[in-house]
């Protein structure tokens, strides 16, 4: 009996203690994040608060252009982008784009730059080379942002120093 406790406690110990690592399909999951990605500003084209609320998690922290953009969970994000629905005919235009995925495929943060066009009350606008990053979340099948980052580079340096080329 001794013998059978002992073996009993030890496989326990050999195979309920050990980490499991979970395969997953980098080239797949990095696929759906880069798809989602690119598809994270169609509530701007379908001017739709409802898919905006699909594509932010609910603790998402939106870090925009102007200084007072710093928001932290959809009930501050849903204003901003209520009122940015204004924005007519958006057309996001990315290149450069960097994925880096986590280890078990469950996040991924990004880099890229965007041109954007639009037009607000008929008159044509559009910002280049707006730098954007961001941190996704897979939550069962489906992607949602947790963080997004939007900046616009300086002419010239920010704080003076010295590059060594």
């Amino acid at each position: 009996m001794k013998n059978f406790i002992f073996f009993t406690l030890l496989t326990f110990l050999i195979f309920g203690c050990s980490s499991k690592s979970v395969e997953i399909d980098k080239a797949q999951v990095t696929k759906e994040a880069s798809e989602f990605i690119s598809s994270q500003f169609d509530f701007f084209s379908n001017s739709s608060l409802d898919q905006a609320k699909m594509t932010f998690s609910e603790d998402a922290v939106l870090i925009g252009t102007d200084a007072a953009e710093y928001f932290t969970g959809w009930s501050e994000i849903e204003p901003s982008v209520k009122g940015q629905l204004v924005i007519k005919d958006p057309v996001f235009s990315s290149r450069n784009l960097n994925i880096f995925l986590s280890d078990d495929g469950s996040m991924a943060s990004y880099t890229q730059i965007i041109d954007f066009t639009f037009s607000i009350d008929g008159e044509p606008g559009e910002i280049k080379n707006v730098r954007n990053s961001g941190v996704i979340r897979k939550t069962d099948t489906m992607w949602k942002l947790i963080q997004i980052h939007w900046s616009i580079g300086l002419e010239g340096q920010a704080v003076e120093y010295e590059i060594e080329e």
